[in-house]
């Protein structure tokens, strides 16, 4: 939970559960009369009891915390729509804690009924019978925001302030799929949601979230968004990732994760070169060359690929080299000129595709001045 950076807090003293939860009540009780002042300061002293244990597992506390919060942020679009000037980025904070206290509370939201002789009303089957008591005015509230917290988002986008734009459009993306939403007829359209988590994506992406960014641009793929060269970054934030993995010799669990990615998206070469270094490292270059060479096949268009072949084959001959150090040329010539000839057409075809890149072009060249030592023509 992040705690409100909107108000400056007073020094208030620890109270115990049962003073917390008299707490919450009192302040219950202010934020129902919609006064600005009473909503401003409740939500600032129910603070404490975010994290007190008995009145953090309340559904009160957040019901009550979402009410200020989206009280206060109404009262200031009221005023605005009347032309006065209010602080933007005060609304949007608010409109943000909104909603992360009513979903907080939603989950809580459960009350035991109870009979004339206040004992607990049981099911047929013997458990407790509970209502919700609360869930239908936070459903309301969430579901007639949802544009808000959107335009929000954009805001936060193009002010590239990318962890409250991720957190806004992730907002937006909960509520408008959710199974209240679409019982309500006001779900968004898969087209509308697709773009919404790319761009929840980008804003991770962003600030190097790359677990929650490869998440998101997932999602939106299989909503059916193509722009914005989402392909590359879901495979830049999955290569992220797994780096991470193999920077922990984890390479196991890098090679599963990437078959996992595979069996979604199989035409991705980019995805079989990450698993070919992957392999490589584990278990060396012979291990790889199938995954590298996979990789050209399914994009002929990927340059990293023709390299990383064409690498492993050079690497192959110079183990040869190495692994015979008394041996002649006219000895180590058969053995490796057709290794080189097979590396030397994915080196060129790299260095067509990407010639800005001199990789490439250095394991060329390095191929053949040993052809021209080894006197091969």
């Amino acid at each position: 939970m992040k705690k409100m950076i909107l108000f400056a807090a007073a020094a208030i003293m620890a109270l115990g559960a049962s003073a917390q939860m008299s707490l919450v009540k009192d302040l219950s009780k202010k934020v129902a009369s919609g006064n600005p002042q009473a909503l401003t300061e409740a939500l600032v002293a129910i603070e404490p009891a975010f994290t007190n244990p008995e009145s953090a597992n309340d559904v009160l506390t957040w019901y009550t915390a979402g009410k200020a919060a989206f009280g206060i942020y109404d009262k200031m679009l009221e005023l605005k729509y009347m032309g006065q000037s209010v602080p933007d980025a005060e609304m949007n904070q608010l409109l943000a804690a909104g909603f992360e206290f009513f979903q907080q509370a939603l989950p809580l939201d459960s009350v035991v009924e109870l009979d004339k002789n206040g004992a607990p009303k049981l099911n047929k089957d013997g458990s407790k019978k509970v209502k919700t008591k609360y869930s239908k005015e936070i459903i309301g509230t969430l579901t007639s925001h949802m544009g808000d917290i959107a335009n929000a988002g954009n805001v936060y986008l193009q002010a590239n302030d990318w962890e409250n734009a991720a957190d806004a459009f992730g907002n937006y993306a909960d509520i408008a799929s959710s199974a209240f939403a679409i019982a309500n007829g006001v779900a968004a359209a898969d087209s509308t949601l697709s773009q919404v988590r790319f761009f929840q994506g980008y804003s991770q992406y962003q600030i190097q979230k790359f677990e929650e960014a490869y998440e998101n641009f997932t999602k939106a793929r299989k909503l059916g968004y193509t722009d914005n060269n989402i392909v590359d970054f879901q495979t830049s934030s999955l290569a992220n990732m797994v780096q991470g993995m193999l920077d922990k010799n984890e390479y196991d669990k890098a090679a599963n994760f990437i078959d996992n990615a595979l069996k979604s998206d199989p035409m991705n070469g980019t995805l079989h070169d990450i698993k070919g270094f992957t392999a490589e490292l584990k278990d060396g270059v012979d291990a790889a060359l199938p995954f590298y060479r996979k990789a050209v096949e399914v994009d002929p268009t990927y340059a990293n690929a023709y390299f990383d072949v064409g690498r492993c084959l050079y690497l192959q001959a110079q183990k040869i080299i190495d692994d015979n150090p008394n041996a002649t040329n006219k000895e180590l010539v058969p053995k490796i000129k057709p290794i080189y000839d097979e590396a030397i057409p994915f080196l060129e075809k790299a260095s067509q595709l990407n010639p800005d890149d001199t990789k490439a072009k250095n394991v060329l060249d390095d191929i053949l001045y040993k052809f021209e030592v080894m006197g091969v023509k």
